[in-house]
């Protein structure tokens, strides 16, 4: 039995499920860890490698090419993982993505109830999935899908668009890609994992 008591959490093992526990913007900023953006979520991690952050944000605005604008036009997402190493925090690796949409309609967010921090591999170093959407254009159209996971350097992904879900029609888009690691065996149970996210964000079902 392990038992972080600073979280005031007990777990079987790290391999069953690293421990996190909520932070929120003064735990970050007592740390120099600053947002550009609004903070969607922060956690803190625990695995056999020590003490990490997993921060969340989004940062919305006119596009690019025209500053001046009041539309909502360029949103950016970041999701960033630091590791605390002497009295620094460091960042180990971040996700970045953004829609930029002059004249269109712009949307970009995590599918932040589908964020998990696993140990699928039973290594004692943690897994974390981001789920998120892009969109850029107008009308009924899917929008860009991506499931991410990151384990340190290791990266994978399933790549695609929404399922569109309309009343008495016929449902289009849907369509993803996985990166070629995924097909192979070692990566089996990651893929397993991915999948199931992605069947639960890449639905999209509308009125």
């Amino acid at each position: 039995m392990v038992c972080l008591a600073l979280l005031g959490i007990c777990t079987a093992s790290y391999a069953a499920s690293p421990a996190t526990a909520p932070v929120d913007l003064s735990y970050l900023r007592a740390r120099h860890l600053w947002i550009d953006g609004d903070l969607i979520s922060a956690q803190k991690v625990y695995d056999q490698r020590g003490e990490h952050v997993l921060v969340l944000s989004r940062k919305a605005g006119p596009s690019s090419t025209a500053p001046g604008s009041k539309r909502i036009e360029r949103i950016a997402l970041h999701a960033a993982y630091y590791s605390q190493r002497s009295s620094a925090w460091k960042e180990d690796w971040a996700v970045r993505d953004f829609v930029d949409c002059p004249g269109l309609d712009a949307a970009a967010d995590f599918f932040t109830s589908e964020l998990s921090v696993t140990d699928i591999n039973n290594d004692g170093t943690a897994e974390v999935t981001i789920p998120y959407k892009l969109f850029c254009g107008g009308g009924v159209d899917s929008y860009t899908v991506k499931v991410i996971l990151r384990e340190g350097p290791l990266k994978l992904a399933i790549r695609g668009e929404s399922e569109v879900r309309l009343p008495g029609q016929a449902p289009f888009g849907g369509g993803h890609q996985l990166d070629r690691p995924l097909l192979t065996q070692p990566y089996k149970l990651y893929r397993e994992h991915l999948e199931n996210v992605w069947r639960t964000v890449s639905i999209d079902t509308r009125k």
